[in-house]
This record gives structure tokens, sequence and C-alpha cells, in this order.
């Protein structure tokens, strides 16, 4: 008997909380909206965002409008600075590699435009999430670290894995990305 009563109100409370954790996310169409409007492109076209966000991702609803940065890499960073979430969303910069190329006439080698550490850009940012990888012939290991200062490509600068550790030297690979120095 009593199971018969309570049916119904886990039913009826399971109905009335579904929606109101289901708002308390962030809506993926609105920055798939904000990044085109920064971008000044759409999705998959040159300049735009290569993808839309990821659905996958759970980010809390931001109380105020996600702020969008172009920073000059290959991503635009989308961040909430009242929660203190930020995610990369990759722009679709292959058009614009493909005109923009140096080629070092003492090196032979080729340059791309937004990589070259001429221009000064900051490739990781003090707080930031860096994939620390080691890459050797037959195996390669990757572990996530925090940026503990700015660094652009080719500089040294100390990540940690926590804050309460102490911080190891690694060489600034690419974007968001490092490898151990002399490794």
């Amino acid at each position: 008997m009593k199971a018969r009563i309570f049916t119904p109100l886990i039913i009826a409370a399971t109905a009335v909380s579904a929606p109101a954790y289901a708002g308390k996310f962030q809506d993926h169409d609105i920055l798939d909206a904000l990044v085109a409007a920064r971008l000044g492109s759409e999705i998959g076209q040159p300049g735009g965002a290569l993808a839309p966000v990821d659905r996958r991702l759970k980010l809390a609803q931001c109380p105020q409008t996600p702020k969008v940065s172009d920073d000059g890499t290959d991503a635009a960073i989308v961040r909430c600075d009242a929660l203190g979430w930020r995610i990369r969303v990759p722009i679709n910069v292959s058009a614009q590699n493909s005109r923009v190329r140096a080629t070092s006439s003492s090196s032979a080698r080729t340059i791309s435009a937004r990589y070259n550490p001429a221009q000064n850009m900051i490739a990781i940012r003090r707080g930031e999430p860096v994939r620390l990888s080691i890459r050797k012939r037959g195996f390669s290991l990757s572990r996530m670290m925090i940026a503990d200062r700015n660094g652009r490509i080719g500089e040294v600068i100390p990540v940690r894995a926590d804050r309460r550790e102490s911080p190891i030297m690694v060489r600034v690979t690419d974007v968001g990305e490092a490898s151990l120095m002399g490794r």
C-alpha cells in the first residue's frame, strides 16, 4: 500500500526536478553564436570555428554573458569569469595558413605565420591547463599540468600537476602544449 502512495510522488518529483536540473547547464548554441559573432565567420568557414562547441561539456550556467577572446592563436577562448570556467574552441585556419607562409632561406624550413615566435604570441597563459607530452620511438605519454607563468613557443616555463607540488621546467612546443626539456 505504501509503495502505491510513494510511486506517484517519486514520479512527480522526478518530473519537476529534471527540467530544473537541465537548466543549470550553459546553452551550447549561445556559445556557438558568441564565437561566430566574435570571429566574424560561421562554423566551418575559414576564420570561423572549426566545429561547434562540444555538446558533451556540461558547463555551469554563467550568470553573465560569457566572454569570447581571440588572442591570435588557433583557438578562441570562451570564459565565464563569474564561475571560473574557460574552454578553447578551435578556429578553422587552414585557408589562412595556406596563404601566409614564410620560407627561411638559411634553414630551408617553412614556418607557419601563426606559430612564428617573432610575433611574440603567448602560447600558454598562467593558470591555464598545459598538456605535457613525452614522445619516444614506439610510445608517447601525456599529462595535464597547470602553467605557473606565461610562455611563448620555445621558452622554458614552470608547470605543476597540483598547486601543492613543486614545479618542473618544461619547454613550450605549441599552443597549450609543452615537453620536458632535453627530451
